[in-house]
């Protein structure tokens, strides 16, 4: 009987290493490194993308935004959601000569994802007469590489007037 028990015990034995011996291994899943990045780094990529629309260059304008960054704009119905749309919309919005500046901004940020929403106003030139425009927006940014980009910005103008008082 004992002869019996040590076969099955050693047929069991081998039987489970060539089990085990032909499951290929699997591949150790690498740990997301979440870059450190405090609220005023964030606010600095406004002043970033603020500072490019300075240059009235629309190519300058798209560096800040990822390959395949989504752009709400204020005043056009068009959803962008790459460079080249991206770009013909600046295009036509940089001749307004567009300068921004934050009214309220709320920073939230997340593993290499931050978010900035809150209310600009632009001042917009259009036949040398400058005129005031304010909007909400919500600006979402992806650590791509070492550099933060924009994958999602929304621009819209506000849906009451200034002089409502409804709060």
């Amino acid at each position: 009987m004992s002869t019996m028990i040590r076969r099955t015990a050693t047929s069991l034995f081998f039987g489970a290493a060539l089990a085990f011996s032909s499951i290929a291994p699997m591949p150790v899943q690498a740990r997301t490194q979440c870059a450190k990045v405090e609220k005023r780094d964030i606010a600095q990529l406004f002043d970033r993308w603020n500072q490019s629309l300075q240059t009235g260059s629309p190519d300058e304008v798209v560096k800040n935004y990822a390959k395949n960054g989504v752009l709400l704009p204020t005043v056009s119905n068009q959803v962008r959601r790459n460079h080249d749309e991206i770009k013909d919309y600046f295009v036509k919005f940089l001749k307004l000569k567009p300068m921004g500046k934050i009214n309220q901004q709320n920073i939230r940020t997340f593993c290499n994802i931050a978010i900035d929403s809150g209310i600009y106003t632009f001042t917009l030139t259009n036949n040398n007469q400058p005129a005031e425009v304010q909007a909400r927006y919500t600006f979402v940014y992806e650590k791509v590489g070492n550099k933060w980009l924009i994958t999602e910005h929304h621009s819209s103008a506000m849906p009451e007037t200034t002089n409502t008082s409804a709060q």
